[in-house]
């Protein structure tokens, strides 16, 4: 690899660190091990958290932005079709629309801890220390399954905030 293509990979790298200052791990993206294209970058994953929990990569989400973005999603998706006016369907289909009009192969909902500052988190979102997250991936998820930068990206501009790394809460305690 020459020196100038070092050096573009560099940079690319630097652009697409995101820095998360409420979050106690830093969220980093690398080239794919995987992919010879330069351009396919994968997340860094966190250490294994202390309880030894899985850490989720995510959003901090409030179910009535959920349902806004299905909703356009499934616009994208099925143009030439309404959407039936019954607030279940939305409810249980969102995450469907919004993986598929994404193409995102994990997309789903859990909760996790909230690690230090809150203030960048809708108060909606939150309930005794954790936080409603939309989940695009897990550290124990394979390579294959990251979220791309331009998918994380478009969520991040459609919401307002960062996404970071969280230890979930388990569904049963």
């Amino acid at each position: 690899m020459s020196s100038t293509e070092n050096q573009l990979r560099e940079r690319s790298l630097r652009r697409l660190q995101i820095s998360e200052s409420q979050k106690s791990t830093e969220v980093q993206w690398m080239p794919s091990r995987y992919s010879s294209d330069v351009s396919q970058y994968v997340l860094v994953r966190p250490p294994r958290a202390p309880c030894g929990n899985r850490q989720l990569f995510g959003f901090p989400i409030v179910k009535k932005e959920l349902w806004n973005m299905g909703t356009i999603a499934f616009h994208h998706i099925q143009p030439d079709k309404t959407l039936p006016d019954n607030h279940f369907f939305l409810a249980m289909n969102s995450l469907t629309f919004l993986e598929l009009y994404l193409h995102l192969r994990v997309c789903t909902m859990a909760l996790g801890k909230v690690v230090g500052d809150s203030k960048n988190i809708p108060s909606e979102c939150m309930s005794s220390g954790e936080v409603r997250l939309l989940v695009l991936w897990r550290d124990t998820e394979p390579e294959a399954n990251c979220p791309t930068p331009s998918q994380v990206h478009s969520l991040e501009d459609k919401l307002g905030r960062s996404p970071g790394w969280w230890v979930e809460v388990p569904q049963f305690r």
